[in-house]
């Protein structure tokens, strides 16, 4: 059971991190080293923040990374559950479609939030080589990401996205679960799924090399093009 459950979370790793998501990227901006407080991305227009969104929301990867979480919850179900959530193909199918709707209420709150509060929550990597210094800074970007123009503000999409996404679950999930103390615990966990993510995209470079190191299969973005078009404005 455990090397099941360690397989599956190896692979929920791998899809989330295929780079189909056009927010965490875009045209640099070469500034000084010693100027911290220098934007290095150019400004993300309203059309680039929602073909970021779309991708998010109901590109490929929104249909499989849901799998995982799913999955996991199957073979280790919360003793509460019914059965009907937690056996065959009809517990997998609203475990499934509890994880889609809740990543969908997600990046929708995100994006809202982003697009109202003029709020580019596009991951600004480390410029340190301090592997110390670049963790925590990845973790500091989950609270404290920039404005459309560039100065530092409250991450307050992540805050809406990570309660959206927490929250969700109380329209639908069995007695005992959809209550605001479970959906607080959910909204937390998706918090630290943003820390995940800055994690993994600080420290990609290394891990793409340590892959080739070990001779691990480099698996190509096998997905079309337009759904991964960057913004150019």
């Amino acid at each position: 059971m455990n090397k099941l459950l360690a397989v599956h979370v190896l692979l929920g790793l791998m899809a989330m991190g295929i780079p189909v998501n056009a927010q965490v990227t875009a045209n640099p901006v070469i500034v000084p080293e010693n100027d911290p407080d220098v934007d290095t991305l150019t400004p993300q227009s309203a059309h680039g923040k929602f073909m970021s969104y779309a991708i998010a929301a109901v590109g490929p990867r929104s249909l499989v990374v849901p799998v995982f979480p799913a999955a996991l919850r199957m073979i280790n179900p919360p003793d509460a559950f019914p059965r009907e959530w937690r056996h065959g193909m009809g517990g997998f199918g609203r475990n499934y479609g509890n994880s889609l709707a809740s990543q969908s209420a997600l990046e929708t709150g995100r994006f809202l939030t982003s697009a109202l509060l003029h709020e580019d929550f596009r991951y600004r990597s480390s410029r340190s080589r301090n592997p110390v210094a670049r963790s925590f800074h990845a973790l500091a970007f989950t609270f404290i990401d920039r404005s459309d123009t560039g100065h530092r503000r409250i991450a307050l999409a992540n805050f809406a996205g990570a309660a959206s996404g927490g929250f969700m679950g109380n329209l639908y999930l069995p007695a005992g679960y959809g209550n605001p103390s479970h959906a607080g615990t959910r909204a937390l966990i998706d918090l630290g799924g943003f820390a995940a993510r800055n994690m993994q995209q600080e420290f990609g470079p290394e891990l793409k090399t340590l892959a080739r190191k070990f001779h691990l299969p480099n698996s190509r973005n096998p997905i079309p093009e337009w759904w991964v078009k960057l913004d150019k404005n």
